[in-house]
């Protein structure tokens, strides 16, 4: 599981750990990793709020995994969902309320992945150059 969130372009908190918890799928470890981002991106916005920045648009979160989006932007639980309940229920608030925006991220151009496996040194660069604040995150 890894993360970072940018402020203006520049790296201001990130994580790059092992997950404590087994999931079954891809879409479940995925949440875990949102849940545990979006509590720092709480975090962060209303940290934002109290040093005088207006929050007036949502924070964007970038996701590779489509499966993953559709459940976090629709309500519907399946039985092997259920463990997972109240995580869900706390990113689509998020998601209902403007908080946060999650769009659809090519693998390719996923920078978290520079905290979670081997790359090979032009997705490493370009990821670095992302974390340093050379490059917005999202461009090529």
């Amino acid at each position: 599981m890894a993360y970072y969130l940018f402020f203006n372009n520049a790296t201001c908190s990130r994580r790059a750990a092992l997950s404590q918890i087994v999931t079954l799928s891809t879409t479940q470890a995925e949440l875990m990793a949102l849940a545990s981002c979006s509590c720092d991106i709480v975090w962060a916005r209303e940290l934002a709020l109290e040093l005088g920045f207006l929050q007036l648009k949502s924070t964007d979160v970038y996701e590779d995994n489509a499966g993953y989006i559709a459940r976090a932007n629709h309500m519907h639980l399946r039985g092997r969902s259920k463990h997972i309940t109240q995580r869900v229920f706390f990113i689509q608030k998020l998601v209902q309320d403007g908080s946060i925006n999650i769009k659809q991220c090519p693998t390719a151009a996923q920078t978290a992945d520079i905290g979670t496996k081997a790359l090979p040194r032009v997705l490493l660069e370009n990821f670095t150059d992302q974390l340093l604040g050379d490059k917005h995150v999202g461009d090529k």
